[in-house]
């Protein structure tokens, strides 16, 4: 496949078998990766977190199982949960922190 990486073409596969996490420590997986475009599974163990850091990007979150808070800016969060969607704008600072076992997956975008 030219821009679609790890994963199949033409064979399904469930979306929370992407990625796992192993112990307390944070998986992910990329689909594709590039100045433009990023998909990337993300698996977490509660309590795991990836610190603030500046994106210039806009980004989709969308939570597959589990709990998780999304810092942005300042002081800001918002909560979701499995089945949730949470979009972030771009060049802002966020962060993400694992409430319970948490599957996800962003993508983030770049015109």
């Amino acid at each position: 496949m030219k821009y679609l990486r790890n994963i199949k073409p033409f064979e399904a596969i469930a979306m929370t078998d992407m990625v796992s996490h192993t112990g307390n420590t944070i998986a992910s997986k990329a689909l594709i990766d590039n100045d433009n475009t990023e998909i990337r599974f993300f698996s977490f163990a509660s309590g795991e977190s990836i610190d603030k850091e500046y994106y210039e990007m806009e980004t989709l979150f969308v939570m597959i199982e589990g709990r998780a808070k999304i810092l942005y800016n300042e002081n800001d969060e918002v909560i979701i949960n499995k089945g949730d969607i949470v979009a972030m704008e771009a060049d802002i600072d966020y962060g993400v922190e694992a409430l319970t076992d948490v599957k996800l997956f962003n993508i983030l975008v770049k015109a």
